[in-house]
């Protein structure tokens, strides 16, 4: 099931949206279920008991507040990088406030069927690869991670260390092999460092800071394709 949200104080918006949505849905055999907020308060609510959408169209003119407001809720504070954002807008001059938040696309009103195929097409891709699963051995066992729940991995004396947000695995391994079977979205910096560019949240010459606090150095032979990998990866994001 992919779960796509609406918010937008527009009711005739939601409405067509929605049977935008659906109509996708049964066109392409993709099982979608589809809830919908007029307000941002009530879906930053939401959105703070779990559960989030994969997809969310939201409205940047809101009434009580913007959209841009709401994005940076689900980015920053609540540290949510796996919900794909579409900003929806009857203007279009808000574009380049938007990269900083990942959006997936930024669409003008009003909304046609072609446009919201379009966007659909994209995101179910993005979630097929975001599902994806990384698999490995250890002390007679398998394991499978969603390479989403990956903050990056680092090689230590013959050991692959895998950061999470909340803990950290190991297994023997080498990360050279490790970096051949990940999604393009993993980047290697360094001979030691294997990262996952969607929680990259700054970016210099030399080094990366990462979404849980880790400052990891660039070695020079990587520094100059890393940031343009980096660059690549948000731009196919809006493609």
């Amino acid at each position: 099931m992919f779960r796509i949200g609406i918010c937008d104080d527009e009711k005739g918006t939601c409405a067509q949206l929605e049977n935008l949505l659906y109509r996708y849905g049964k066109t392409h055999g993709v099982k979608i279920d589809v809830s919908v907020w007029y307000t941002g308060e009530l879906l930053c609510d939401f959105l703070e008991k779990g559960n989030p959408p994969d997809l969310l169209f939201l409205d940047i003119e809101l009434i009580s507040t913007n959209g841009i407001k709401v994005g940076s809720f689900i980015r920053e504070e609540l540290e949510n990088l796996e919900t794909m954002i579409v900003f929806i807008s009857s203007k279009n001059t808000y574009a380049m406030h938007l990269f900083r938040l990942q959006p997936l696309d930024f669409l003008i009103k009003p909304l046609t069927q072609d446009l919201v195929d379009d966007v659909m097409n994209r995101s179910v891709k993005l979630y097929e690869k975001q599902n994806q699963l990384f698999e490995y051995h250890t002390k007679g066992s398998h394991f499978k991670i969603p390479y989403k729940d990956i903050l990056y991995f680092y090689s230590d004396n013959k050991k692959i260390n895998i950061v999470l947000k909340g803990e950290t695995l190991r297994f023997n391994g080498r990360l050279k092999e490790v970096s051949h079977i990940v999604p393009h979205n993993f980047i290697l910096i360094h001979q030691s460092y294997l990262i996952n560019s969607d929680y990259v949240m700054e970016c210099s010459y030399e080094l990366v800071k990462m979404r849980n606090g880790a400052v990891l150095s660039i070695s020079q032979p990587y520094r100059k394709s890393v940031r343009e990998q980096i660059m690549q990866n948000q731009w196919e994001k809006m493609k």
